[in-house]
């Protein structure tokens, strides 16, 4: 069974990211939080992340149109699977709640982690992730944190995942967006590596 990857550390967050409380002994799990109501078309997105090298400065991005879009730095050391992960927190941030959402990534770990092995490490939402555990050894699940935080994002929203075919041109089935996303991330690192901050982007707008 796949488990996520060992080079998977996210350096320390500048503020303390939410995380899920476990029920007072003897009460049930709180309910899952009702749908938001859809309003309005929906909103295509690519995330992806870069790093150069890997692990070693890394940035995500997520993009939309050339008028919307949001580059995201990653403070310390990073992966590009940490760059995906903070473009995708960054895109939910960005795009109102009552917007359907389809999410094009190409880090099918950071999809996993958010859809699927979740569920396990949290044992439905019960565990804080400071409790989370993975595999046989019981190692504490890296980037716990940022993980709840994202996923805590996704709650109620009406969302699509999109697979893209990483760095493969688009007549040959890549995805347009996905290329745009993995160029801001990329650029933004090599911004970054010389020294210099990176242009954010003009962030959400239509």
């Amino acid at each position: 069974m796949f488990d996520e990857p060992t080079l998977f550390d996210l350096p320390t967050a500048p503020a303390p990211a939410p995380t899920l409380t476990a029920p007072a002994p003897g009460r049930p799990a709180a309910p899952a939080p009702a749908p938001v109501a859809v309003v309005g078309a929906p909103v295509v997105a690519a995330t992806d992340g870069s790093c150069e090298p890997n692990p070693g400065t890394a940035a995500g991005a997520w993009y939309v149109s050339p008028t919307c879009y949001g580059v995201v730095p990653i403070d310390g050391t990073g992966t590009n699977n940490i760059g995906e992960l903070a473009a995708i927190r960054a895109l939910l941030r960005a795009v109102p709640a009552d917007r359907p959402l389809e999410i094009v990534y190409d880090s099918e770990y950071a999809r996993k982690c958010l859809t699927e092995w979740i569920g396990g490490w949290s044992r439905g939402g019960t565990l804080p992730p400071s409790a989370w555990r993975r595999g046989r050894t019981g190692e504490p699940v890296k980037n716990a944190e940022l993980i709840a935080e994202t996923h805590a994002l996704l709650a109620g929203r009406t969302v699509i995942w999109t697979k893209a075919k990483a760095h493969v041109s688009v007549r040959s089935g890549g995805h347009a967006l996905n290329h745009e996303a993995d160029r801001l991330a990329g650029a933004a690192v090599a911004t970054m590596r010389q020294g210099e901050v990176p242009d954010r982007g003009p962030g959400w707008g239509e």
